[in-house]
C-alpha cells in the first residue's frame, strides 16, 4: 500500500470557477490508476472561520435545508460521492511568539488568553508570561472511493 501526502490551494481568483472539483477529480483518478483502494483527505472547511467557537465536531454537522454540508468545501468533496470519517481537531498547530503572532494577524494581545484571530479556524491561545502563541486548526477527514 501506497501513502502520498499531497496539499492543493486554490488561487483566489480563481475560487468559485472549479479548479478545486478539478483537482479532486484528478487525484481520484491517480488513486485509480494506482490501485489504490481509497483516498482520504483532510478537509480545511472554508466558513469555519466565520465561527471559531464551534467545536469541528459541530460545525461538520451543520447542513443546510437540502441536507448537504453549510460548508461549500465539504460541498464540494459530497458532490463526489465523499464522506465524512471522523473530526481532526488538532489536525495542525501553529506556535509563534507574540511578535510574531502581533505581525501575521495585526491585533495586540493585552493578557494571556484565548482569541479570535482570522482566518483561524479555532482560538489563538496567548501565554504572556512565555511570550508564545498556539493555534491549534482542526480539519475534517473525509473518505473518497
Amino acid at each position: 500500500m501506497s501513502k502520498v501526502d499531497l496539499g492543493a490551494v486554490v488561487t483566489p481568483s480563481l475560487k468559485g470557477r472549479g479548479p478545486a472539483g478539478e483537482v479532486l477529480t484528478a487525484l481520484r483518478q491517480l488513486a485509480v490508476e494506482r490501485g489504490w483502494p481509497r483516498v482520504i483527505a483532510p478537509v480545511r472547511p472554508t466558513l469555519k472561520p466565520r465561527y471559531p467557537l464551534a467545536p469541528i465536531e459541530s460545525f461538520m454537522g451543520w447542513t443546510r435545508p437540502d441536507g448537504t454540508s453549510l460548508d461549500p468545501w465539504i460541498r464540494t468533496h459530497q458532490r463526489l460521492g465523499v464522506r465524512i470519517v471522523a473530526a481532526a481537531p488538532a489536525s495542525q498547530t501553529m506556535t509563534g511568539t507574540l511578535w510574531e503572532w502581533e505581525r501575521w494577524t495585526g491585533l495586540v494581545f493585552p493578557e494571556s488568553g484565548e482569541y479570535a484571530v482570522p482566518p483561524g479556524l479555532d482560538l489563538l491561545r496567548v501565554d504572556k508570561d512565555s511570550g508564545q502563541g498556539v493555534h491549534v486548526e482542526p480539519d475534517v477527514w473525509m473518505r473518497h472511493m
